[in-house]
């Protein structure tokens, strides 16, 4: 069964002709370049799309090249998936030449077949090249520059494939690290397909909150760990288009959680991935997670102004100019966000952390006794861990309402980082048992975070410098005292419902 594995790079065209300039391409390989046409093929209800199925024949030359790919995995730009190539002798495809099991069973319906037809194309000039390394390992690097077409509308194509032919999957991390030195390159989750029928039909931009994150039961602790490391950036990038382009703020929120996620597996992890081994890693996470931050605070207090003027109807006026002088500096926190997600520096987190998880560098710098430790059954590791940050919320948070801001906040941060744990592992116990905790746990946290924000109002008011005797800095003054004392009596009641849960694992 063939497989792809290769990593895809967006290049601004004005960076394209530097490209072959690069250090590491000079002493490889080069081909002459050629023109590609290729023609994808569906349904027109999308029937190959919704088995996550791409059919294509391309034209090179005179030949003609049928190509079916799985959808497979993508993570920090890395797709894998299997692929089946065959030479045709048509412009349409022969599928008497594909693997049966791998077609989906309405394609046995004659009627089906013939309802199959060409969705859009991709024209473009592909250059490339051979990298050879000491290893064996063997590196197609190409670039494409051309378009993606439908009847109605045309789509810029510039982008660079690294496609692993022999070796290791590392060589695509250190290949694009080295190029990102030299030419701004940014991480391409989408393959030229879903441009396509992202073009055919557009569909408007949706955020994405986690997935269930379905671990098996005889994975090892080591396994766990970068299952869940993956499954966070897939919803980390998940969301990058929504930031990028859309207008819904869960989009920020979501990046925000996915490194939260993230940030817990290393901490939840500590004992057998040390920190000292991703120490880059995470202050690169903190600062990413820091610009997110700025924009998240203050979205929550724009929805929080507009709930304090929807109910207050008598003086609503009052916020308006507030609002305005948040807007102004939401709008600045959101242009920091988009330039730092599409800058160099992101995309050389991603990719590093990917090469961190493919070479499980942790083990260069551990004992034996700590690999042993790894190999342990993952549920003896989550008791473990499960447990040990149980204990210490309720050690700390005994005396919940009496504790200061600062503290309170310190049991708030222990909460979130069980409550990211018991969600990586629940798939690992009866959701009888885990869903009581999970939602006793939820209420915790979502209480937590009431107070949290509070708190966190206070200092963006005092960015907003107004003045003493402005109506609004009274207002925001009684408004946020009231709900702190709402919320902070509301959540000895919650810390108890949590407390009397039974613990699941």
């Amino acid at each position: 069964m063939p497989n792809e594995t290769e990593l895809k790079l967006r290049i601004a065209p004005e960076h394209a002709s530097d490209f072959a300039q690069l250090p590491s391409l000079k002493a490889a390989t080069q081909y002459e370049p050629k023109s590609l046409y290729n023609t994808y093929f569906d349904t027109p209800k999308h029937d190959f799309l919704q088995a996550r199925i791409g059919l294509r024949v391309r034209h090179i030359e005179d030949k003609r090249i049928q190509t079916l790919k799985t959808a497979g995995t993508s993570y920090g730009g890395l797709h894998q998936r299997q692929e089946w190539e065959t030479e045709i002798s048509s412009d349409t495809p022969d599928y008497s030449v594909l693997p049966k099991k791998v077609l989906p069973k309405w394609c046995r319906q004659q009627d089906k077949l013939k309802s199959i037809q060409p969705v859009f194309t991709t024209d473009f000039t592909r250059t490339q090249w051979d990298v050879s390394f000491d290893d064996g390992s063997l590196v197609e690097v190409v670039l494409d520059q051309g378009e993606v077409r439908t009847k109605e509308h045309r789509l810029p194509l510039n982008e660079v494939e690294l496609e692993l032919k022999a070796g290791s999957p590392l060589k695509l991390y250190q290949l694009a690290l080295d190029f990102q030195k030299s030419i701004p390159l940014t991480l391409e989750n989408h393959s030229k397909a879903a441009r396509g029928y992202g073009l055919h039909h557009s569909q408007p931009l949706q955020y994405h909150k986690a997935s269930r994150l379905n671990l098996a039961v005889d994975l090892n602790a080591e396994q766990g760990f970068e299952q869940i490391c993956w499954h966070c950036i897939a919803h980390l990038q998940a969301n990058e288009d929504m930031v990028l382009y859309g207008q819904d703020i869960e989009g920020v929120h979501q990046m925000r959680v996915a490194l939260r996620r993230l940030r817990s597996a290393f901490s939840l992890y500590k004992g057998l991935v040390p920190a000292e081994t991703n120490k880059w890693l995470r202050d690169e996470i903190k600062w990413i997670n820091d610009v997110l931050g700025v924009a998240r605070d203050w979205d929550v207090f724009e929805l929080t102004l507009k709930d304090a003027q929807a109910v207050s109807p008598h003086q609503p006026e009052v916020l308006n100019t507030v609002l305005e002088k948040v807007n102004v500096l939401q709008k600045q926190a959101y242009i920091d966000v988009r330039e730092a997600v599409r800058s160099p520096r992101y995309t050389c987190l991603l990719l590093t952390l990917g090469q961190w998880l493919t070479a499980k560098a942790w083990q260069e710098s551990i004992d034996k006794k700590m690999c042993s430790k790894l190999d342990h059954p993952i549920q003896a590791f989550t008791s473990t861990v499960l447990q040990k940050q149980y204990d210490r919320i309720y050690k700390k948070g005994r005396y919940l309402t009496k504790l200061v801001p600062e503290a309170r906040h310190e049991v708030r941060i222990m909460v979130k980082k069980l409550g990211y744990g018991v969600r990586f592992f629940s798939e690992l116990y009866p959701s009888r048992t885990t869903k009581p905790f999970i939602k006793a746990l939820s209420s915790l946290q979502d209480g937590l975070g009431i107070l949290n924000d509070v708190s966190v109002a206070e200092q963006l008011i005092a960015q907003l410098a107004l003045s003493d005797d402005e109506p609004a800095r009274h207002f925001l003054a009684g408004w946020y005292a009231h709900l702190y004392q709402t919320h902070l009596t509301d959540i000895a009641d919650v810390w108890d419902n949590f407390t009397k849960q039974e613990i699941f694992w």
